[in-house]
């Protein structure tokens, strides 16, 4: 009697399929997450990281392993490159990643999948979860700052939870670049969007602020006098805020508290002995199951940083893996017709 093993091969065209951009979908299953964490219900250990040129701005290959228990139960890993002069140099994307998808029971992968923009969509829709739970909802403009691959789905996600939004104001290093973004972005978002001549142009006054830009701590460039009473300022991209910036918020709200510890803006302040993670952060598993309060006050600065975690990779992962096995898309592939040996 043969014991094959069996798993479903996804394509970028089967994960788009399968519903790949659905941000709303995307952000439902982000928040998922954030109540197995604050369930403790997951675990999601800092990833290694190869560094190509010593500097986490630039090239590395990121493997991100990951379990979710509780009523979901899976475990696996994403394992990504960031290589930023892709799109320059040979005209493929900044992010090439594959998720894979496991049973924790038996220990055999079940889904394999191109996970390159779905890197994008967990990202952004990070942004869309802190909406939900820490913004207001009486939001009219937000600022967009680098228009790349990670800002479409962090746009996807503000326009989906603020749909009253009437002003996104879009900055990016090559104007060319932000309005290429606008025009190619019309079909995806409703909110009107219009480019700006700085990143100072884009905050001042913004409700919401949503940096994308790859720079490093030393480099940061948000300055604290720019954000307004009652702003939401999402940090998807590590090192946008200044640390004077940081410490504007009445509140750091984080994902994983790993990020603390590595040499990102909210690591460098605590090595700095500026923030201590225990007195002055909260994490959003806490704030989605109710453990500790969201926003309270309308004029207060929220800051939610969102370092990434191989969770975030294997929940929305395996959302299209179920949508892909509904509508019957992808390659069945046999990693074994019987084991070879017990």
């Amino acid at each position: 009697m043969s014991k094959p093993v069996e798993l479903l091969f996804l394509s970028q065209e089967d994960v788009i399929a399968a519903g790949g951009l659905d941000i709303k979908a995307t952000v439902d299953a982000l928040v998922k997450v954030y109540t197995l964490l604050g369930q403790g219900q997951a675990q999601d250990p800092v990833c290694p990281q190869i560094q190509y040129d010593n500097d986490q701005s630039k090239r590395f290959q990121a493997v991100h392993p990951a379990w979710l228990a509780g009523d979901v139960n899976i475990t696996g890993m994403k394992v990504g490159c960031r290589m930023p002069d892709n799109p320059r140099t040979i005209g493929y994307p900044t992010i090439t990643a594959v998720t894979i998808i496991t049973d924790p029971v038996s220990g055999h992968p079940f889904a394999i999948m191109d996970a390159s923009f779905l890197t994008a969509m967990r990202t952004g829709g990070t942004t869309g979860v802190a909406l939900r739970y820490l913004g207001r909802r009486d939001y009219r403009s937000a600022a967009l700052l680098g228009a790349g691959v990670m800002q479409r789905a962090q746009a996807m996600a503000i326009d989906s939870e603020c749909p009253q939004l009437e002003d996104a104001r879009v900055y990016d290093i090559f104007p060319e670049k932000a309005e290429r973004f606008i025009h190619e972005m019309k079909d995806l978002v409703k909110m009107p969007m219009r480019v700006v001549e700085s990143a100072e142009a884009a905050v001042r006054g913004a409700d919401v602020i949503a940096p994308s830009t790859v720079v490093s701590v030393r480099d940061s460039y948000i300055q604290a006098d720019w954000i307004k009473p009652g702003a939401l300022m999402a940090n998807v991209s590590d090192n946008d805020y200044t640390f004077g910036a940081v410490q504007k918020a009445d509140r750091i709200v984080y994902d994983g508290h790993k990020q603390f510890g590595i040499p990102v803006t909210l690591g460098e302040m605590v090595k700095a002995g500026l923030l201590d993670p225990e007195k002055d952060a909260v994490a959003m598993g806490d704030v989605v199951t109710g453990k500790a309060p969201g926003r309270t006050r309308d004029d207060q600065v929220i800051f939610f940083s969102a370092l990434g975690m191989g969770l975030y990779d294997l929940m929305v992962g395996y959302r299209v893996y179920q949508k892909a096995k509904e509508i019957g898309v992808g390659t069945p592939l046999k990693l074994w017709n019987d084991p070879y040996w017990l």
